[in-house]
């Protein structure tokens, strides 16, 4: 296998850093009406913690589409200056509680014969397979591994469902009320995060700043969107700017395209699709 060149890339190489896959969803929302009443936030802890799940509910369900293709580009800059852009087609599928997601680098062209699926259901871990032709190979990675960037799998994910969430306050911002969650890891579940606190916007339940805690409380992560487009499904996340202390390292992702298709061949989400794109690459 080549090696990558970047950096950044942690040493189980390039095949498990680049399914990609759903950040996009991590910033995709509909549209809502503000709350009427701010000041009466729910006053009892168990109340607070139910409010902060039932925001995040709803977030999850405006994202929520049957199909979705987009195409995204991640721009790394490293410490030294030095930037590296990739692009990747993702195609997200969503049935039955299960979320599947079949992505493939575009760009840079070396890269692109590196396909991957993910598949995630309740109370399951995520399971992502990637292939590479120059390998002729399949391997399997958890979300917790690292890509370029040094941002987990998971964080892109979102992974929303290992979190415990309480509405922390609701205030106004600038023409806007806005919300402030705290999520803590649940008791039997792993990962990098073990805290993070998400502002998010009250009309239409688009996130606007996640900031990412280890199990020492360190800041390790800060997600900012920057931009936002809308289209049939609602308002969206368009350009989010990822700030990572540990690795120093800045990385814009973008949501180049977004679309709905009506359908997709049976077969496409499985691992024979998955090789026969990353094939059609060599």
């Amino acid at each position: 296998m080549r090696k990558a060149k970047d950096s950044t890339f942690c040493a189980v190489g390039r095949l498990g850093r680049f399914f990609l896959l759903a950040v996009l969803a991590t910033a995709s929302c509909g549209g809502s009406n503000v709350a009427e009443n701010t000041s009466n936030a729910p006053k009892n802890t168990s109340a607070v913690s139910n409010r902060g799940s039932e925001i995040v509910a709803e977030f999850l369900h405006r994202d929520a589409a049957p199909l979705r293709k987009t195409r995204v580009r991640f721009t790394v800059t490293s410490e030294d200056g030095s930037v590296k852009v990739y692009e990747l087609d993702s195609w997200r599928k969503q049935a039955d509680g299960e979320t599947a997601t079949l992505t493939q680098v575009i760009k840079p062209a070396e890269d692109s014969d590196l396909a991957s699926l993910t598949i995630e259901a309740p109370g399951k871990p995520a399971v992502v397979t990637t292939y590479s032709s120059s390998l002729q190979d399949f391997r399997e990675t958890d979300t917790n591994k690292m890509f370029f960037g040094g941002i987990t799998a998971g964080e892109l994910l979102g992974e929303w469902g290992k979190f415990d969430f309480r509405l922390v306050k609701e205030e106004t911002a600038g023409d806007h009320q806005q919300y402030q969650l705290e999520g803590k890891l649940k008791k039997g579940e792993s990962g990098t995060v073990s805290r993070m606190e998400v502002t998010m916007r009250a009309d239409n339940y688009v996130p606007t700043q996640l900031r990412l805690f280890d199990s020492s409380d360190r800041q390790i992560r800060t997600f900012d969107i920057t931009d936002f487009k809308s289209d049939d499904h609602g308002v969206y996340a368009s350009k989010t700017t990822v700030d990572n202390p540990i690795y120093k390292t800045k990385t814009e992702i973008e949501i180049l395209s977004r679309e709905s298709p009506a359908s997709v061949e049976p077969a496409f989400f499985t691992r024979e699709k998955l090789k026969a794109i990353a094939a059609r690459a060599k």
